[in-house]
């Protein structure tokens, strides 16, 4: 019986992360790269509704998630899943056809309603994967999962630099964006084959109100989820603001695009080497130094004026690799602790207590960007050390940054113990 189980465990592994590897890379593409920022600027868009189709996926995780948990002990995780992930891949083939609907506005409208179904996504995701992960393991395959999706993430965004060229056309970036899209039908077909596991049926008494009040109580949760949106707030939006601020100042799209592929690699590191550092160093110190991380690419395009030279251009690739390091292996920590501090009668609401702060805040990093960037002021500031609304920015995240290293050791003094 236990070799039986073991095999079907395999399986599931196998299957989850076959299937993150297909919805990662369709997201990224579609709402996390250069590339949907220069398909939406060639369709119309400014800077607000180019950074806004960034932040919807994450904003509406956060904000959507809750309700959709309270869907899950009705339909089960598995169902949940599967249904949004169906409905959210129409909403970008959508966004692909945007061109032939309505332009810009029917890339932000297609991601947008993917991205407030893909919250059921969430919600019944990390209850599917705490159905056959063992808390010994979660961390080593949260790390290894996204590893693997990043990997396909990277290799697709740094080829499709490459084929498109210095100045992409218009249907150069459709043909990217739609690719994305199709890949990302993969999560759908993957999920369905994930074997079922009694614990996917365990359901938790009373309405979801109750559930999620009960949720709220754990002060241990609180505080983690406190930080998340700190951590998101200062780190989570330099990444699309860097490559918005390059292709303001005259950096060839070709090189944004290769710079955002290069910054993956970062997460590919953030997500492999997080798996070895958790076990031997202290929660508190680690999230402390991922923090730190953020800080060069804060003062690096803090201080950009101009277009770079070569060795800038390197430099700038190796800022945005450190933060993303951090946010890779922030997320990994993040999604670790929530399933090991979520009771198993109440799993489901629990996580979506906790996913509704660290996505809410990511999205909400991004939407604040895209609002402050469309205003007037933004273009015509001029500041003797900010230099730039760009400049002031990179500024105020930088200062998030370092407050959430400060306070760090105090949040995580309790949850050293829960991972």
């Amino acid at each position: 019986m236990m070799n039986e189980k073991s095999v079907e465990v395999r399986r599931a592994e196998t299957l989850t992360i076959a299937a993150s590897c297909c919805g990662v890379t369709g997201e990224t593409v579609l709402t996390d790269s250069a590339i949907i920022l220069l398909y939406a600027s060639s369709l119309g868009a400014g800077n607000s509704g180019a950074l806004f189709s960034t932040s919807v996926l994450p904003l509406f995780n956060g904000l959507a998630v809750i309700p959709m948990a309270g869907l899950a002990p009705g339909i089960g995780v598995k169902k949940l899943a599967l249904t949004a992930t169906a409905v959210s891949a129409i909403g970008y083939m959508i966004a692909a056809l945007a061109p032939y609907l309505g332009g810009a506005n029917t890339v932000i409208l297609g991601v947008t309603c993917a991205a407030l179904v893909q919250a059921g996504f969430i919600a019944g995701w990390f209850p599917l994967l705490n159905s056959f992960l063992q808390p010994e393991n979660r961390v080593s395959f949260l790390g290894k999962m996204r590893f693997f999706h990043q990997i396909s993430a990277t290799a697709f965004v740094l080829l499709a630099g490459f084929w498109a060229g210095e100045n992409p056309e218009k249907w150069h970036l459709q043909i990217m964006v739609t690719a994305a899209a199709i890949i990302f039908c993969g999560r759908f077909f993957c999920i369905l084959a994930v074997p079922d596991f009694p614990v996917q049926q365990n359901r938790a008494g009373g309405s979801w109100l109750k559930n999620l009040k009960r949720a709220a109580s754990d002060p241990v949760l609180r505080r983690f989820s406190f930080y998340q949106c700190l951590f998101n707030l200062g780190s989570y939006g330099m990444i699309p603001l860097a490559l918005l601020y390059m292709k303001r100042i005259g950096v060839p799209d070709n090189i944004t695009v290769i710079i955002s592929g290069l910054s993956f690699f970062g997460m590919i590191s953030g997500y492999w080497l997080i798996r070895y550092l958790t076990g031997k160093t202290a929660l508190r110190s680690i999230v402390a130094g991922l923090g730190l991380l953020c800080i060069p690419a804060a003062a690096g395009f803090l201080f950009l004026r101009e277009i770079p030279e070569t060795w800038g251009y390197i430099l700038l690739a190796l800022c945005l690799i450190g933060t993303s390091f951090s946010i890779a292996a922030f997320s990994v920590i993040s999604s670790a602790v929530m399933m090991n501090l979520s009771p198993a009668d109440n799993s489901a609401m629990s996580m979506a207590f906790n996913n509704a702060f660290y996505y809410g805040s990511a999205g909400l990093s991004r939407l604040l960007l895209s609002w402050i960037t469309g205003m007037v002021w933004f273009e015509q500031f001029r500041g003797v050390f900010c230099g730039t609304g760009f400049g002031l920015l990179f500024f105020l995240s930088g200062m998030i940054m370092l407050f959430a290293v400060a306070i760090s050791p105090f949040i995580f003094r309790n949850v050293d113990q829960k991972l």
